[in-house]
């Protein structure tokens, strides 16, 4: 049984979560420069973000919503935030979120902006199927099945990978916490069968 898994949000239905996170930048180029907040790169804001965050869903689009929505922002229900808070998850930055759709008039607060604070370089590259990226393996190595290195990942229960900062690694105590909580709509993906 793997100590850790990768966090995945998938839905029958097929629409473009790229759409609903479309509004969350803080300019309107993303960028790895170190002088750049970006929802990413695992540390705290240098800037103030809008108090509430506005997510925009693009018309056309559903309003039943997902648990959870990531790109480079991650944005969850207050439900899944209260259990990954229950379970000891202590590295997120949390901003207050309104999710609107304009052409339906939906609108709702029962979800956050989060920034996930932690990169932790814990792949292990040599028996990981790496399929692209930079020769230093960081930010945005390309993955078909990943191994995660124990020693490095420890005991951290939630973080994002420094490898591939898309990915989201939670520690097996969590996984175990959201499916007794309930949290059908969430998939846990073993590092193994993850592509990234």
């Amino acid at each position: 049984m793997s100590e850790h898994y990768m966090l995945e949000c998938y839905q029958p239905i097929e629409w473009d979560d790229m759409a609903l996170l479309k509004s969350i930048y803080f300019k309107e180029i993303e960028t790895w420069r170190n002088d750049i907040d970006s929802w990413r790169m695992g540390r705290r804001f240098i800037s103030e973000l809008p108090n509430p965050v506005v997510v925009k869903i693009m018309p056309g689009d559903p309003d039943d919503l997902k648990e959870m929505y990531y790109n480079d922002a991650i944005i969850m229900s207050k439900r899944l935030l209260a259990a990954l808070q229950e379970v000891g998850v202590d590295n997120l930055d949390v901003y207050p979120c309104v999710i609107i759709n304009e052409g339906t008039g939906f609108r709702t607060e029962d979800y956050v902006a989060v920034n996930l604070i932690g990169l932790v370089k814990a792949a292990d590259i040599d028996n990981s199927n790496v399929t692209g990226g930079n020769s230093d393996h960081m930010l945005d190595t390309d993955f078909d099945g990943l191994a995660i290195d124990p020693k490095k990942a420890k005991d951290y229960l939630m973080f994002r990978l420094a490898e591939n900062t898309s990915a989201i690694v939670i520690h097996r105590s969590v996984k175990e916490h959201l499916i007794e909580k309930g949290f059908t709509m969430l998939s846990y993906v073993e590092p193994k069968d993850w592509i990234g």
